[in-house]
């Protein structure tokens, strides 16, 4: 007489991670900026905001431009179809992601009607809605029949700290704010002559200036950057953003090899700017003495700082962090950055309407506000 066989346990669903949310979240607000960009001059034009779906198909069609609305949308039907729970059938992840991505970009082409700079498209409609069903693809279909999802999620668990999700968002950001150029390596969050420095060229701000003077105050002058500042601004940013890696990781997790290929992936980023922007024969153009000398001295900096303790680590991070700061606000770019920065500005570019400009802004305040929060949060029992 045979036995019954018992019932095996389900597995529960995997949860689904913090950082997918936080990444989706972000994206998306990246999304709606890229396509309501300027968010002025709103008003009715004298349509209705769906006639694009009838309109004709636009006269000029360049691959570029198909390429980029589909791979605007890749990453967004990806990261819905990451969100979404994982006991529902694949078919069922694929087509609710597509669709969500579908209704976005039909969200955003509709508006579009509305802002006169703007031009609604029905072919925006159809390559945004392709690039989300195939990035939606690739997550439900691809990524499980490679295991390189499981493997990421594996290195995720084994390497970074629970609850860390807001801070790995920030870290892959990186990248990102880097393609903005800026007037020294990695010399993000550099507001104070970009903001100050045309209102205290006004004439009103002149006879201020000049009563400060006379009070005995003094207005900051954006002097630019001596060679000295320029390696200190380097080695302290790269140290900060270093520190800022390990503080999210676990005790055993391999730090140096982390901080390397981070680091490592921020000289790409600036390669990839520059090669996109100047051509590829100015790709490594950052490369010069000085700024290897610079980017030797942070990781000599940074490095032995990733020994110590937790909420050790993330206080000597965000002092770094301040420290460039303040020297990169406190001084002007170079003489060539406005030239530089023109050129870039009017490169492929363009089309992300500022988007990596504002990262670049505001990537190290965020960072800097993330780890003295982590610092001084109640300390948590290490897995």
């Amino acid at each position: 007489m045979s036995m019954p066989t018992p019932h095996r346990p389900v597995p529960p669903a995997r949860p689904v991670s913090r950082f997918s949310r936080y990444a989706l979240a972000g994206y998306a607000l990246l999304i709606v900026y890229a396509s309501l960009y300027p968010f002025s001059g709103w008003r009715w034009q004298g349509f209705m905001p769906f006639d694009f779906v009838s309109a004709p198909l636009p006269r000029y069609i360049t691959g570029s431009d198909l390429l980029i609305n589909m791979g605007g949308y890749l990453p967004l039907g990806y990261l819905i179809a990451r969100t979404l729970p994982a006991r529902w059938p694949r078919w069922a992840s694929w087509s609710a992601a597509g669709m969500l991505a579908s209704a976005t970009s039909f969200s955003m082409e509709s508006l579009q009607a509305f802002l006169p700079m703007r031009v609604s498209s029905n072919l925006d409609w159809l390559t945004n809605s392709l690039g989300g069903l195939l990035g939606a693809a690739i997550c439900v279909w691809l990524l499980p029949r490679l295991r390189l999802a499981a493997l990421l999620r594996l290195w995720r668990e084994r390497w970074f700290a629970p609850h860390v999700g807001y801070g790995l968002l920030l870290l892959a950001l990186w990248p990102v704010a880097l393609l903005w150029p800026a007037a020294v390596l990695f010399g993000t969050g550099q507001i104070g002559p970009t903001l100050l420095q045309p209102a205290l060229d006004s004439d009103t701000l002149r006879i201020l200036s000049a009563w400060f003077v006379n009070s005995g105050l003094r207005l900051p002058d954006f002097a630019p950057m001596s060679a000295l500042r320029q390696t200190g601004i380097t080695a302290a940013m790269l140290a900060g953003s270093i520190l800022a890696l390990t503080a999210l990781l676990r005790p055993g997790a391999p730090r140096l090899r982390l901080a390397f290929a981070f680091t490592l992936i921020g000289l790409l980023a600036v390669s990839l700017s520059a090669a996109l922007s100047f051509g590829p024969d100015h790709a490594l153009a950052w490369a010069t003495v000085p700024t290897l000398r610079s980017v030797a001295l942070g990781l000599m900096l940074g490095l032995p700082l990733t020994y110590l303790p937790l909420r050790w680590r993330a206080i000597a991070g965000a002092i770094s962090l301040l420290l460039a700061l303040v020297w990169i606000n406190l001084t002007g770019p170079g003489p060539y950055y406005a030239l530089n920065l023109q050129a870039w500005s009017q490169g492929l570019f363009i089309r992300l309407y500022g988007l990596p400009q504002w990262l670049s802004w505001l990537w190290p305040f965020a960072v800097l506000i993330y780890l003295v929060a982590h610092a001084f949060r109640p300390a948590r029992p290490e897995p």
